[in-house]
């Protein structure tokens, strides 16, 4: 018998070895699971801040080429504008250049034909008579001068003809280097329209691609719901706490001083309210959500303060909300401050109004919350505008 348990002992204390080995095993692994998850978690959110940069960068570029085709659009009627009034006026002028050609034509023609009659009437007489009446050899003389000085008329005219021609005929190669000009300008706008149009078609698919991707990383962080899951499941069992500690007489409670400073209470930082309390869709992933409370838009390291006297209640650290602390005043009214860089206050700290409680992380931005019980209130008409 001992034997057998001097036996059996040896196989028993290996056995448990190796069941609290197997414990141990699945331990470590559910530890490396659950670092893996958070790192997962930690890569989706910088891939979903990547992608919003991305999304706003490329939504940017695609309004700069709205805004660039746009311009050349313009830049294109005015010079379409312009080569109708180039081509107007070629016209005109090739008009003006037949009639030149043509009143030049006929200037010479009665030029001539001035000169061919004066040779012909005043030269070329075959023969003279000795004696002649002195009225025809006046008569003869001035129809010289006549002549000559039709002549001399129509020359001028020649050579008018002449000069308008000639200007005729530089304007309208003016015009046509005006012409050639502005069609080359007209094309190179258009190919450069063309080529922008085409760019801007692929920013767009680029962009719906990204929102597509963006879409998809917002839905994995969902996961910041849980976390105000949690901060509601803390309060509640302050509520549980509280409802246990109440006295079961009829008693009439005292009311609470809190309640009295609506409207009166000091912003717990300086800054901009950029999220309202409600319901909210996302502009940047269209996902719906609920706010329970306010975001303020203030600066890294920026002092925060109690908005009223109380206890804390809860100093802790949630995903999506960061450090935060819950102040329980008068056993009825909470007040969260999260997006903490390191609290200054701990649980089970009463803290008086204005006390500083912790600084503004290194997002700039607090999340503040006001409740009654477990129900969330708007915090604003409670706060006066003017300490934001």
């Amino acid at each position: 018998m001992k034997t057998l348990l001097l036996f059996i002992l040896p196989v028993l204390v290996l056995a448990a070895a190796a069941l609290a080995e197997d414990e141990g095993n699945r331990i470590v692994n559910q530890q490396e699971d659950l670092k893996r998850i958070r790192q997962e978690v930690e890569r989706s959110e910088k891939r979903l801040d990547s992608l919003r940069n991305a999304e706003l960068k490329t939504s940017e570029q695609v309004s700069k080429y709205d805004e660039k085709i746009s311009a050349n659009k313009k830049v294109i009627s005015r010079l379409s504008g312009q080569l109708g009034e180039v081509k107007r006026q070629i016209a005109e002028t090739e008009q003006m250049l037949l009639a030149s050609r043509d009143y030049l034509d006929r200037s010479q023609r009665k030029y001539l034909g001035d000169i061919r009659h004066f040779y012909i009437k005043g030269t070329r007489r075959t023969s003279r008579p000795l004696w002649e009446p002195p009225d025809v050899g006046m008569a003869a003389n001035r129809q010289v001068v006549y002549l000559t000085a039709v002549s001399g008329f129509e020359s001028s005219n020649v050579l008018m003809a002449g000069q308008h021609l000639t200007q005729t005929m530089a304007m309208l190669d003016t015009l046509a280097g005006e012409q050639k000009k502005v069609q080359s300008l007209k094309k190179d706008k258009e190919v450069a329209t063309a080529l922008e149009v085409s760019q801007k078609e692929k920013k767009e698919k680029s962009l719906e691609k990204i929102r597509r991707t963006k879409l998809a990383e917002g839905e994995k962080m969902l996961t910041l719901q849980q976390a105000a899951e949690e901060i509601e499941r803390v309060i509640s069992l302050l509520e549980e706490e509280r409802e246990r500690k109440q006295p079961v007489d009829d008693v009439p409670q005292a009311p609470s001083v809190f309640a009295t400073l609506k409207g009166r209470l000091k912003a717990p930082v300086r800054g901009t309210v950029v999220v309202p309390f409600g319901p909210a869709t996302d502009p940047v992933t269209k996902l719906k959500s609920y706010s329970p409370g306010i975001t303020v838009q203030s600066r890294a390291g920026a002092m925060v303060h109690a908005v009223g006297a109380g206890k804390v209640a809860y100093v802790g650290n949630l995903r999506g909300y960061g450090r935060f602390v819950i102040i329980s005043h008068d056993n009825e009214y909470y007040t969260t401050y999260a997006g903490l860089d390191e609290p200054l206050v701990a649980t089970g700290d009463y803290v008086g109004e204005a006390a500083m409680i912790g600084k503004v992380s290194a997002e700039g931005q607090l999340k503040f919350e006001l409740r009654q019980g477990r129900e969330p209130i708007d915090p604003i008409p409670w706060i006066r505008l003017d300490t934001f």
